[in-house]
């Protein structure tokens, strides 16, 4: 009897556990969206090497209010979604380029072949479940731009402006006949205008330091800062493009100016100056050591002179550059356009941060030129790249050359005198009266 009383007490339990899931049952409805999918079929084959297609479209059966949105992702579950805004079209285009980067973001590889999800939702409901996610089978592109490696950094040597950068291209499949230019631009669908050199019927050649400088200032916004320009290889005959895709290299420009004034050319060297508060400033790494003003016309004799090459040496004479009266005429007339001559503030700024350097104030200094014996033998001689040299100042109405043991530098903003320098001696900064002074001047852009 007992044993009868215990399956009871069981299946009474069992009775009111089942009643209660009645009770409290529940069911999940998922919003999906209705949108039906046209082209291109299910596992249908994209290989983005075809070049006599520029781009490739998607299509579906179905528009609504607030329009459809693509929906691209390398997951069959849609994750980390690339989106395309379709409007109210039943239909998208994308090109071959742009195809090519959203599948390496997908994680495949440059040449092969990866599956790629695609869906269509409401704009307004994104949110909600796709009713059908294809599968599409794309190749990606497979460049035939050999050297430079993609995005690889070139930085240009202004000493040595004839040193080729090597280039090479795959021409498997070609006429051995085929004539070759390389092509620039700023810009991967090389739009605009470009630049061309013509190689002829080759798969690698040299473009030297001094070519890739020119076309750096073509495009560039500011000449000491790198930047990224983009190459193809273009049949020169046929007019048409190797590769579909672009390469591209990052510049670092030469540390030069070409100051054109007139039929006066000079090239000088410039220095990258990194302040520890995160300011960069350019300044000229060699004394001013023109005749002209910017406009061409000849700078008064009374203005400027040269050291007399009978006292000094034609390096001497090249390192010092002029010696310009430092009055407020000058500070307008003299530098080119973009640059200007440093305040005083400028100069003592300059010279602090170099005094809290290893090596203190020899970073600025040139090791030539330097008239101070410590400066041969430290390490940390010219580190800047400045190359300051003692070269004195024009004192007297004779013109003659003092203080040859002293580095000075027309500056602005010295008291109400006319005649403003900054000096720097060995272990000082002082602001000084000067007939005729150096000048270094700063990039202003």
């Amino acid at each position: 009897m007992k044993k009868y009383s215990i399956y009871l007490m069981i299946t009474a339990v069992l009775y009111i556990f089942s009643s209660c899931q009645e009770d409290y049952g529940y069911r999940v409805e998922v919003p999906v969206s209705d949108i039906t999918l046209a082209l291109p079929e299910k596992d249908a084959g994209i290989d983005l090497n075809e070049m006599s297609i520029d781009e490739y479209t998607f299509s579906w059966n179905e528009t609504i209010e607030g329009g459809t949105t693509l929906v691209l992702s390398g997951s069959d579950v849609l994750l980390n979604p690339v989106y395309f805004k379709a409007g109210n079209t039943k239909s998208y285009s994308i090109k071959a380029e742009l195809l090519d980067q959203i599948t390496a973001e997908f994680g495949i590889e440059n040449g092969r072949t990866g599956t790629v999800y695609w869906a269509v939702k409401p704009t307004d409901h994104i949110g909600i479940a796709a009713l059908e996610i294809r599968p599409l089978n794309v190749k990606r592109l497979i460049s035939r731009l050999l050297l430079p490696e993609n995005q690889k950094l070139v930085a240009l040597d202004s000493d040595r402006p004839a040193l080729p950068v090597s280039f090479a291209w795959d021409t498997e499949g070609e006429d051995p006949a085929t004539a070759y230019s390389i092509v620039f631009s700023n810009n991967n669908e090389m739009t605009g205008e470009v630049v061309t050199y013509d190689v002829g019927a080759v798969n690698s050649a040299g473009i030297t330091n001094s070519q890739l400088q020119d076309v750096f200032i073509k495009y560039s916004s500011h000449p000491f800062k790198s930047m990224r320009l983009y190459w193809n290889i273009k049949k020169t005959e046929e007019n048409e493009y190797l590769s579909r895709s672009s390469s591209s290299i990052e510049v670092n420009p030469m540390m030069i100016y070409k100051d054109v004034r007139g039929d006066e050319e000079i090239t000088y060297k410039v220095a990258k100056i990194s302040y520890r508060d995160g300011r960069v400033q350019y300044w000229l790494a060699e004394n001013l050591r023109t005749g002209k003003y910017p406009d061409g016309s000849d700078i008064e004799e009374a203005n400027y002179m040269f050291a007399p090459p009978h006292l000094y040496t034609e390096g001497q004479v090249r390192a010092f550059g002029g010696y310009y009266r430092p009055n407020p005429t000058m500070f307008q007339k003299l530098p080119a356009a973009g640059w200007r001559i440093p305040t005083v503030t400028e100069c003592r700024e300059l010279y602090e941060e170099a005094l809290a350097q290893e090596g203190t104030y020899n970073v600025l200094r040139d090791p030539l030129f330097y008239n101070y014996e410590p400066t041969q033998s430290d390490p940390k001689v010219n580190k800047w790249k400045l190359g300051l040299v003692t070269a004195g100042q024009q004192q007297g109405e004779d013109k003659s050359i003092t203080n040859t043991t002293f580095s000075y530098m027309m500056a602005t903003g010295i008291g109400e005198n006319t005649h403003r320098a900054a000096m720097l001696d060995h272990f000082a900064i002082w602001e000084v009266w000067a007939v005729g002074a150096n000048v270094r001047l700063i990039y202003d852009k």
